[in-house]
């Protein structure tokens, strides 16, 4: 069975990255995906990895490559609690472009990957493409927005995507998001599948362990989702699997619990 990383995300315990690291020590993560704010700096992050020795291997860029102002950003979303997340995303995290500190720490972090939304991708000026030659790029399927076409959502239109850009030289790959799938689903736009059967289908080189759906947002996955999962994730192992659930009071439980389920089921 191919060696497979168990990362972290740090929006696990927004807004502290620090207890991210953290929490990555205690568990015994591999290393964290970090999903870096505005005034997140370089420094910063290498400090933290260094104190806790926890490496960062995935570094999670803005939700938008311009600043755009709020009321786009709020009415891109389809639901009135999406659009109090994007109010929080907009003050967090801040575009993508040039000064944006997802790409200072990845000039630093050489081992990292660099995920990314397509429609984020997307909006990049041709010139700026060459930016993420340097480094492995996985694009993770969004929930759907409006005006937004369906390689935002849509897994294989993305896995797809990702082959014609490894055709022009890009380490492209496919980070799947159950949660997202399960939200695109809910509202029609992806037909009834499982996951597990998704996920043979597409073979995907990373997996958020995030699900959504039956009153949850991105929460662990119920027994009923998971056995199968485990299962097709036996037979075709990705590369990374990110614990990527909400932050809040049961943050620590849930993570917890996530990274018990990889241990007892895959032996990771």
């Amino acid at each position: 069975m191919k060696t497979t990383e168990v990362l972290l995300s740090s929006a696990t315990t927004l807004p502290s990255t620090k207890k991210a690291f953290k929490l990555a020590a205690e568990l015994q993560f591999d290393g964290l995906e970090i999903m870096p704010y505005r005034w997140t700096t370089v420094k910063q992050i290498a400090d933290l990895a260094v104190s806790h020795s926890v490496p960062v291997r995935g570094v999670h860029f803005p939700f938008w490559w311009y600043t755009k102002p709020l009321w786009q950003v709020i009415a891109s979303e389809q639901s009135p609690r999406e659009w109090i997340y994007a109010c929080i995303w907009w003050i967090l995290f801040g575009p993508g472009h040039l000064g944006c500190s997802a790409r200072k720490i990845m000039a630093v972090c050489p081992e990292a990957y660099c995920l990314i939304h397509p429609d984020t991708f997307a909006q990049c000026p041709s010139p700026e493409y060459f930016f993420f030659r340097q480094w492995d790029l996985f694009l993770e399927n969004e929930r759907p927005k409006k005006g937004e076409p369906a390689i935002t959502h849509d897994p294989f239109q993305i896995h797809g995507h990702s082959r014609q850009l490894k055709s022009n030289f890009y380490r492209a790959k496919l980070m799947l998001d159950p949660g997202h799938i399960q939200i695109a689903q809910q509202m029609g736009k992806l037909p009834e599948r499982t996951i597990a059967e998704l996920f043979r289908e597409l073979k995907p080189e990373g997996l958020h362990l995030s699900f959504s759906g039956e009153g949850r947002l991105h929460d662990l996955p119920t027994d009923r989702e998971w056995r199968p999962l485990a299962e097709a994730i036996k037979e075709y192992p990705p590369e990374f699997i990110v614990v990527e659930t909400k932050p809040g009071p049961e943050s620590f439980k849930r993570v917890a619990q996530g990274r018990a389920i990889l241990r007892r089921d895959l032996d990771i």
